[in-house]
């Protein structure tokens, strides 16, 4: 189990800091050496696509009513492609529910010096169909043809919001 100290040196359980926060650290690892293994034994582009799950999840919950019946269980396609030291942009494809696979791309931009949140997000998932209702693809669509066919703007997405800290 990952453990992490806060101020006063009591040790902090991983699981129990939040997801964002979680995300940050392992991007930062990533950036540092995309083969690097984290605590956990496991390659830390898996600890990232395992923690986007939650993320989702969160992003979802805060979301158009429209998604309300949706939840990501887990994402089987991640792609991290870095912009600039501080920025990051995530293309996946995620399990929503047992329904289907939906397109995902978040853009991440981090604060130089803090370990707690985000600088700012663009959080884009799913496509919607010609009436402009929020559809899936097929289980069975390859993650790659998923990618292939995401949307390219904002207003074509499911959902597309900017997240910025208070």
């Amino acid at each position: 189990m990952e453990v992490s100290i806060c101020n006063d040196d009591i040790p902090i359980p991983d699981y129990k800091i939040p997801i964002e926060t979680r995300l940050l650290k392992y991007l930062r690892l990533w950036r540092d050496d995309p083969k690097a293994v984290t605590s956990n034994d496991r390659p830390v582009e898996q600890e990232i696509s395992s923690l986007l799950e939650w993320y989702i999840c969160e992003c979802i919950h805060n979301g158009p009513g429209s998604l309300s019946d949706w939840s990501s269980d887990g994402v089987i396609h991640l792609e991290i492609n870095q912009i600039t030291l501080e920025s990051f942009k995530l293309l996946g494809v995620t399990w929503i529910d047992c329904w289907g696979v939906a397109p995902f791309e978040i853009d991440v931009e981090l604060y130089p010096l803090d370990d707690i949140c985000f600088a700012k997000t663009i959080f884009r998932l799913g496509t919607l169909d010609d009436q402009g209702r929020p559809n899936l693809f097929d289980r069975d669509t390859h993650p790659v043809r998923v990618l292939e066919k995401r949307p390219r703007h904002n207003q074509d997405w499911a959902m597309a919001v900017e997240l910025t800290p208070p």
